[in-house]
């Protein structure tokens, strides 16, 4: 940027000064990821939605998350998608400590850049190996926003 000295009466640069002298302002570094574009938009009937969009622009992926419970991978996942919890499947049951450790299943809706309806059907389950397993389908009319939107879960 050039910066010059400006007559405060007319708004005009002053002549003496006319050249300017270079300025700099400090950017601070700013991370946009695929969920910055999500509008968590409830969809009503999830399984009519989910079923209505087809198998075209399903992308499906699994995962290993490093949480100890399972409130925290689905919270975390939440994060990452930026989307809407549906079907009150954002609340984890308190697990049942006589019997095996049950998967937790997660229905998400939003809208992609404001237009494209993207839905996602998550199943999480605790692992003593690797923490949280991640089984992930995600729907959208557009296979390539289906990867992007897979690719947010870090």
């Amino acid at each position: 940027f050039k910066m010059v000295q400006v007559d405060p009466t007319s708004g005009e640069p002053d002549n003496k000064a006319s050249k300017g002298f270079d300025e700099e302002y400090p950017l601070e570094v700013v991370e946009l990821t695929p969920s910055d574009f999500m509008a968590k938009i409830p969809s009503g009937d999830f399984r009519r939605c989910w079923d209505s969009m087809g198998t075209d622009g399903e992308v499906l992926e699994k995962f290993a998350l490093q949480f100890k419970k399972l409130e925290d991978a689905v919270q975390a996942v939440l994060d990452f998608l930026g989307m809407q919890p549906m079907d009150g499947t954002a609340v984890v049951a308190p697990a049942d400590t006589a019997g095996p450790k049950k998967p937790h299943t997660l229905h998400l809706s939003g809208l992609f850049m404001g237009s494209m309806p993207v839905h996602v059907r998550a199943q999480l389950q605790m692992d003593d190996a690797s923490g949280v397993v991640l089984k992930m389908a995600v729907r959208s009319p557009s296979k390539p926003v289906s990867q992007l939107v897979a690719e947010c879960i870090r």
